[in-house]
């Protein structure tokens, strides 16, 4: 395809090496604000992975030596073209998430951003010197790399995993979620009139083909994002090439509220915490943790500022929250939601959305206070649904905050800053906000403690996990006696 080709926007295919292939099995994604299915796409097989990654080897070498501002200048020259599709990918986000156009233009606008960003980078080096040696540290990219994508943000966790592995040159195939197949194959398809054949491909499919790509012997890394359960599995099936793995996986983010706020400010910016992207975002405000001094009047500008949210279809105009996007996580929020009234926990306010006759629509829900070891407190909805719990003894809510084995993002608000850091690095999570909620930026790594994650990708330090180390000790002579120095 060159960059001038004509794109269908309602036509689906793999790409492997350089082109479009189709399969006898198909399958379908569906809109979550209707229930009805989507545009088919193909199901990718065992032989198009082998394929794809035959592809891939031979690609490699060739854009390894590549030098890395000649890899930028081609992302950048990507990026430039790209500009011109925003509306399009923008209206095939809404379709495949349901979610509202505003943020379905947010996320294709931060493919720009994204890429412009890495391409600001370097590859780190070091050198170490004394009177005996000079030593080197480089960084030479693994080959052929694996991203696996989730179905939440499918641009922004596609274009987290093919940036970076470019750019610090290597190959890569993605694997989009099968519930949001569309923009990932879509944007693998408009990068091939810049990218040599097999470089960048796209193959989808089901869970089968992700464990293959876990096998494989030709793929060196897999970067997966997704829940902790899938993550494992991952981890597991890849140990047996010791292939290796960067996991992004499922958090149940604890946000401590400090008893000298602004309520009136703070309350909102908590709520949209939670509800964002319909709660659907692996860093979303799980639980939150109000002082006992400020409980009642917080709670209730949570639940004024809820309950002016509009939820609905993604062209309604000004609705903040689509759908749930698929039916499984429908009925796993539901399952949250019944077990909560079962328990006669007390809701103040929401509840699923009886109003829509069709699609996976849920209303914003806060649960006043319940107990710690609650489904809602215990477990990650990934739904619009969240806890409020009060507190008194600061070391203790501390410690209720990390009492989860997930570790991904946090949150602690406070006008004294000072002491919402002395807070914040208490916690112990991968990222943590003070005085914000939960934004994830390619500013910065991005990744996990405990059960949410292995390694980090984004920032400069995100290129590594793409990279080997690459030593060089080099002596200046010959040594005049043996020597046992380090």
């Amino acid at each position: 395809m060159s960059p001038s080709s004509t794109i269908q926007w309602d036509k689906f295919h793999n790409i492997i090496d350089g082109k479009q292939r189709g399969s006898d099995n198909i399958h379908h994604g569906v809109d979550p604000t209707t229930g009805q299915n989507l545009w088919a796409v193909p199901i990718g097989s065992e032989k198009d992975l082998d394929d794809a990654v035959k592809a891939a080897k031979k690609a490699f070498p060739a854009w390894r030596d590549t030098p890395i501002e000649k890899r930028k200048e081609t992302l950048i020259n990507f990026c430039n073209f790209l500009s011109q599709y925003n509306d399009d990918l923008t209206t095939l986000l809404c379709k495949e998430t349901g979610k509202p156009r505003k943020d379905a233009a947010d996320e294709v606008a931060g493919i720009t951003r994204f890429l412009y960003y890495h391409c600001s980078l370097e590859i780190p080096t070091d050198k170490y010197e004394d009177d005996e040696k000079t030593i080197y540290t480089e960084y030479t990219p693994l080959g052929v790399c694996a991203g696996i994508v989730p179905w939440n943000f499918p641009l922004t966790l596609s274009v987290g995993k093919i940036c970076p592995a470019l750019l610090t040159g290597n190959a890569i195939i993605i694997k989009p979620s099968p519930f949001t197949p569309y923009t990932g194959l879509k944007f693998v398809e408009l990068m091939q009139g810049f990218f040599p054949p097999g470089l960048v491909q796209a193959v989808g499919g089901n869970n089968e083909l992700g464990a293959q790509m876990c096998e494989h012997p030709g793929i060196a890394k897999i970067s997966f994002t997704g829940s902790i359960a899938t993550g494992k599995k991952v981890m597991e099936t890849a140990s047996k090439t010791l292939k290796r793995v960067t996991l992004e996986l499922g958090g149940n983010d604890a946000t401590i509220i400090l008893p000298d706020v602004d309520i009136k400010k703070v309350a909102p910016q908590v709520v949209i915490g939670a509800f964002q992207n319909s709660g659907q975002v692996c860093v979303a405000t799980k639980r939150v943790y109000i002082h006992e001094s400020i409980y009642k009047e917080f709670l209730a500008e949570m639940v004024n500022f809820t309950k002016t949210i509009k939820v609905g279809n993604p062209d309604d105009g000004d609705n903040l929250l689509g759908p749930v996007q698929n039916s499984m996580q429908y009925e796993k929020v539901k399952g949250i939601f019944n077990d909560s009234k079962t328990k006669g926990y007390k809701f103040a306010v929401g509840e699923p959305d009886i109003s829509f006759s069709k699609g996976f629509f849920i209303k914003p829900t806060i649960i006043d206070n319940p107990p710690d070891d609650s489904r809602i407190v215990a477990e990650e909805p990934f739904g619009p649904i969240v806890p409020t719990l009060p507190w008194s003894n600061l070391d203790e809510v501390i410690a209720r905050a990390n009492d989860t084995h997930m570790g991904l993002g946090a949150c602690v608000w406070g006008k004294d800053v000072e002491r919402a850091m002395k807070v914040a690095r208490r916690i112990e999570a991968g990222s943590v906000w003070v005085n914000s909620f939960e934004k994830p930026t390619p500013l910065a790594p991005f990744g996990g403690h405990k059960e949410s994650g292995i390694g980090a990708e984004w920032g400069k330090t995100g290129l590594l996990s793409f990279m080997n180390a690459h030593v060089f000790h080099v002596y200046k002579s010959e040594p005049t006696k043996p020597s046992s120095k380090l």
